[in-house]
């Protein structure tokens, strides 16, 4: 006491004046939480995987039992159906639209974040706000184009709309990594005599694994799962992918449902394999997004 103020005794810390309780939930909310979207998630996959072995009378009658007897004929009937043909397929749209469509974006990513010239921000603008326009919008005018080509049910007419409708996402990511890159590097290559093509391919890049391998993955994703366009400028059997030719197993008046989740089983581990040998490239790679 001083100069007749009084002293109040020291209040005790925020945490000692919590009750346990309270304590108890914040600690414990959060993995309720978690695995309450675990769930969620992983619930209608281990549908899929049961009901894919199943008959078609145990699909509908009961739903969420397990099997009576497991039906693994209903993946060899697959490719006794002759679906090997429309996986090679999707296989060739995938690698000709992904490989080529990573390449073009990252030297349009390592140009607009690494060069100076006019126009190259209102250049980036518009890329980003192609986000803005929707591909629903453009498919009209995009099967007139590829029409008056001649491509339709051909595998350009499928490559090349997947590549330009994708440089634009793979460029922004690409950018904000390019962005963060040591320029102390490249300056030192500079000076030992190096191009910009080979700074580019033999330092930039392999340095920026995480960023590419991302936009990788992510493209495959889209590419091997597109339905929309596929079903529109591929209608011949020749060069039907995997997403429209798993209509051969749907008729008018009923499905085999069996031998659709079957396939979708099928084509999900290629994916999952990828994305799995790559998880930590790829959240590396979003994670630096905002930076």
């Amino acid at each position: 006491m001083t100069d007749g103020a009084i002293v109040r005794p020291l209040e005790a810390p925020a945490r000692a004046r919590r009750h346990p309780m309270i304590r108890f939930l914040k600690r414990i909310i959060p993995y309720v939480v978690l695995l309450a979207y675990c769930a969620l998630v992983l619930v209608p996959i281990v549908w899929v995987m049961s009901a894919s072995i199943k008959t078609r009378r145990e699909v509908f009658l009961e739903p969420l039992g397990l099997p009576e007897v497991p039906q693994w004929g209903n993946y060899a009937n697959i490719f006794e159906s002759g679906f090997q043909t429309y996986i090679w397929n999707s296989v060739v749209v995938t690698v000709g639209s992904v490989v080529p469509m990573v390449i073009f974006s990252i030297m349009a990513a390592y140009a607009l974040a690494r060069r100076v010239f006019l126009g190259r921000k209102v250049i980036y603008l518009l890329i980003v706000l192609t986000y803005a326009i929707p591909v629903h919008s453009i498919l009209i005018p995009l099967y007139r184009m590829v029409d008056d080509m001649g491509l339709l049910d051909t595998y350009l007419g499928l490559i090349l709309p997947h590549i330009a409708l994708g440089i634009p996402f793979s460029v922004v990511i690409l950018y904000s990594f390019f962005l963060d890159f040591p320029a102390e590097l490249e300056e030192a290559a500079r000076i030992d005599g190096c191009s910009p093509w080979r700074i580019l391919f033999a330092i930039v890049l392999p340095l920026s694994a995480p960023a590419v391998l991302s936009v990788v993955i992510f493209q495959t994703v889209s590419v091997w799962n597109e339905f929309l366009w596929a079903s529109i400028a591929a209608s011949g059997e020749d060069v039907r992918v995997w997403t429209t030719g798993i209509m051969q197993f749907q008729g008018q008046y009923s499905s085999d449902w069996p031998k659709i989740l079957a396939v979708v089983n099928l084509m999900t581990l290629p994916l999952l394999a990828i994305y799995i040998l790559a998880q930590r490239h790829f959240v590396r790679a979003f994670a630096g997004i905002g930076k």
